[in-house]
């Protein structure tokens, strides 16, 4: 005599939460990244022999940057001022240069500031010099 066994149904898999949870989590990565905003300059390392051969009737402006905030000549400048000589230096020269004089303890939000605001000004050589 054979028993008999009761036929198993197949449970059929549904894949409904795994498409919803698909779904979340693109609309979370699509919302994320458009709030991403990116600004890029662009910073060139200029090679080992222009360096020596770069003119040395031109002097550039140099602004120190401190904790304290901007120097020309040992000055305090405020960024208005600071913005008025990059634009002046803009006007007078032919091929105006910047060399930024960064402290160590310096904040780095200023000293981009100041490549930003020589970019806005039109001057395209800006040099970046740490001084311990």
């Amino acid at each position: 005599m054979q028993i008999e066994q009761p036929q198993r149904r197949r449970r059929l898999v549904s894949l409904t939460p795994l498409i919803d949870v698909v779904f979340i989590l693109l609309i979370f990565f699509m919302l994320a990244s458009t709030f991403v905003d990116q600004h890029i300059f662009s910073v060139d390392a200029p090679a080992q022999d222009t360096a020596a051969t770069q003119e040395d009737d031109v002097q550039p402006l140099r602004i120190r940057v401190d904790e304290d905030g901007y120097r020309v000549d040992e000055q305090l400048l405020d960024r208005d001022a600071v913005m008025e000589k990059l634009h002046d230096l803009a006007a007078d020269e032919d091929e105006p240069r910047v060399q930024v004089l960064a402290v160590a303890e310096a904040p780095v939000r200023a000293v981009i500031k100041l490549i930003d605001w020589s970019a806005g000004a039109g001057i395209e050589d800006v040099a970046v010099i740490r001084e311990e």
